[in-house]
C-alpha cells in the first residue's frame, strides 16, 4: 500500500540524485581533462585581460587596450 509507494518514491528520488551527482562529476572530469596548470611562478610579470573588467563611465570599450599591466604575481 502506501508504505510500498513511499519507499519506491524515496528510492527513485535517491537514484535520480545519485545520477545527477555522477553526471556532474563526469562533466567536471571531462572539462578539467584538457586544462593545464598556469605556467606562472611567484615574481613573474603578467598582463591582465580587460575583457571582463568594468570600465569607467565615458570610455568606449573598443578604444581601450586589450591587456593592461604588467603586474607582478
Amino acid at each position: 500500500g502506501v508504505c510500498v509507494f513511499t519507499q519506491r518514491m524515496k528510492d527513485t528520488i535517491t537514484g535520480a540524485h545519485d545520477a545527477l551527482i555522477a553526471a556532474r562529476v563526469k562533466g567536471m572530469a571531462l572539462s578539467n581533462h584538457k586544462r593545464k596548470e598556469a605556467p606562472f611562478i611567484k615574481g613573474d610579470l603578467v598582463y591582465l585581460s580587460t575583457e571582463n573588467l568594468s570600465l569607467p563611465k565615458g570610455h568606449a570599450r573598443k578604444l581601450t587596450p586589450k591587456f593592461i599591466g604588467p603586474f607582478k604575481i
